[in-house]
């Protein structure tokens, strides 16, 4: 007699269409996770509010929430951020848009200077911080941490811990 678990892998095995629904909605479910990698004195700025823009050669998506991980010496995630507004351009141009905004009132924690060596002859992207929270313990990543920012996805393992 098999047991329940047993039952519902030898179902599913013969019935992959109900497989691939069942992974369908965990999928919906749990969606796609966004990690940016931050040091830790941006990060703790951001926390503290004194950091109002994030700048960025690639950004992440706006109005996502995103996990903050903090690279070494902490090497984990701290927090979530949103960004709800994103001005891109050649840096002079993006520091002058973000220079009289009131969103700048303490550290940005770039100089115009720094800025324009970060960018090269490309674009930048400044990112508006908006809801910083930290989280009350840092959690390890069971993976290799983005050096800007990563999507991750949901996966769905059956009882022995199988990726589908």
């Amino acid at each position: 007699m098999l047991n329940m678990d047993e039952y519902n892998a030898a179902f599913l095995a013969n019935n992959p269409q109900i497989a691939r629904k069942m992974r369908k909605e965990f999928k919906r479910i749990h969606p796609d996770v966004i990690v940016m990698a931050l040091k830790p004195k941006y990060a703790k700025a951001i926390y503290e509010g004194r950091k109002h823009w994030e700048f960025r050669k690639a950004p992440p998506p706006l109005m996502k929430e995103i996990f903050i991980y903090e690279s070494a010496p902490v090497s984990a995630i701290t927090g979530t951020v949103f960004f709800c507004e994103a001005v891109r351009s050649v840096p002079s141009v993006v520091w002058e848009t973000i220079k009289g905004s009131q969103w700048t009132k303490n550290l940005t924690g770039i100089s115009l200077d720094d800025l324009k060596k970060y960018a090269g002859k490309g674009m930048v992207t400044a990112l508006r911080v908006y809801e910083p929270k930290r989280i009350p313990a840092p959690v390890k990543m069971g993976c290799r941490p983005p050096q800007n920012w990563g999507k991750f996805q949901a996966t769905f393992h059956d009882k022995e811990g199988v990726e589908k």
